[in-house]
């Protein structure tokens, strides 16, 4: 039979209330959503498990392949945030590469703690343990405390619930990050929808509605003839009835625009002919068409993609170009179907415009590449000043 000592007791019901205190803190953890916030706990909570007086948190960004202080306790605190160090060096760095805990008992004395002297700043770090931040086992970061209150070294158990704590950690951050996409997703598509009602709504004012405007007031001058000069109406009626045509037109545009069900029903090509046909009826450019070889059907959700990048071409032409001739080829071959829209309009300094495109407000450009992705395709715009435009859609076939 084996006995407990008081001593071993002791360490059992502490380590007893260190797991009941981290199953609560990972509970509280899971809920937390915003990334910021989230951060904060996670180094305070580990630096509690582990009973420590400092410590950082790092976040890896694979653009620049460096490890960035988002968190600090202790020492520069605020001061080092959104600093940055190389994935690679420092003690952080050997962990997150490793994927392995490091524990230093005298970081003063290990060469790979002066790597990073900016760690450092305003504090003497003796004891430090770093643990990987894993989420399905790919490193995201690194946490690290430092400087354990009893001035001991940290212990197998503190190593072990560190451990445990920074996966809990990493899936919630995982989770919290998965989240900001998701609101940074919605935030988009509201900015779309209101620039699509914005379209809308300015199409409806600068036709329909002024062809209604039109058609009122020319009622108004029958009623008036009606009494004056009855003999005149029949010609006035024609008039009435190509206002009346013409706000036909324009509002089917519209609908056609919002919807193309030809495009649903019969596929890309005839969609294609019925856009060209009715942009003749009202656009004062010339307007050509070369889709002869169309013959494959895709995904609905690509033919929309391919469509709406046509639509958005010609409406930039339309609005910005100032073209006399524009020319929609869609050539398709064995191996690759390539869509082009042409205007011989004043052109423009693309690389210019993709610079300033965060102020410029405008979302077409934008729009543009995002349904090139959709339809697993690549996007070329080429345009000089004074040389026309050229917006070219190039998808394999296989």
């Amino acid at each position: 039979m084996s006995f407990q000592t008081d001593s071993e007791r002791a360490q059992l019901q502490a380590r007893i209330i260190a797991l009941e205190s981290l199953q609560t803190i990972a509970r509280e953890l899971t809920a937390e959503l915003d990334l910021d916030v989230l951060l904060k706990k996670i180094l305070l909570a580990a630096m509690d498990v582990s009973r420590s007086t400092a410590g950082s948190l790092f976040l890896y960004d694979a653009a620049t392949h460096e490890l960035v202080f988002k968190v600090i306790v202790g020492g520069g605190g605020d001061a080092l945030k959104e600093t940055r160090i190389p994935a690679d060096k420092g003690i952080a760095g050997e962990s997150f590469i490793q994927q392995r805990v490091i524990h230093v008992e005298n970081a003063q004395t290990d060469p790979r703690y002066f790597a990073a002297p900016a760690v450092s700043v305003g504090l003497f770090v003796r004891q430090l343990l770093a643990v990987p931040l894993l989420a399905q086992a790919r490193a995201i970061g690194v946490l690290e405390v430092m400087n354990k209150d009893s001035g001991q070294p940290y212990s197998d158990d503190d190593i072990e619930l560190l451990t445990a704590f920074a996966s809990q950690s990493a899936i919630a951050i995982e989770n919290a990050r998965l989240y900001g996409q998701v609101l940074d997703e919605r935030d988009r598509i509201l900015a779309v929808e209101a620039a699509v009602r914005h379209e809308l709504a300015r199409d409806l004012h600068d036709g329909p509605a002024q062809m209604l405007s039109a058609l009122i007031m020319e009622i108004r001058f029958l009623r008036e003839l009606a009494v004056r000069e009855p003999n005149k109406l029949m010609t006035e009626f024609l008039n009435l009835e190509a206002v009346a045509q013409k706000a036909m037109y324009q509002t089917r545009n519209i609908l056609f625009d919002l919807r193309p069900v030809i495009l649903e029903q019969q596929g890309l090509g005839p969609a294609l002919e019925q856009y060209v046909m009715r942009l003749r009826m009202v656009e004062p450019f010339k307007i050509t068409l070369n889709a002869e070889t169309l013959r494959t059907r895709f995904e609905p959700k690509v033919e929309a993609a391919i469509f709406s990048i046509v639509q958005e071409a010609v409406n930039n032409a339309k609005k910005h170009s100032g073209a006399t001739h524009l020319e929609i080829d869609a050539v398709e071959n064995d191996s690759a179907l390539t869509i082009a829209v042409r205007d011989d309009g004043r052109g423009f300094d693309v690389s210019q415009i993709q610079a300033n495109y965060g102020q410029r407000g405008s979302l077409g450009l934008l729009n543009m590449k995002e349904r090139a992705e959709i339809a697993r395709g690549k996007l070329e715009i080429d345009s000089e000043k004074e040389k026309g435009t050229t917006v070219r859609l190039s998808l394999p076939l296989q």
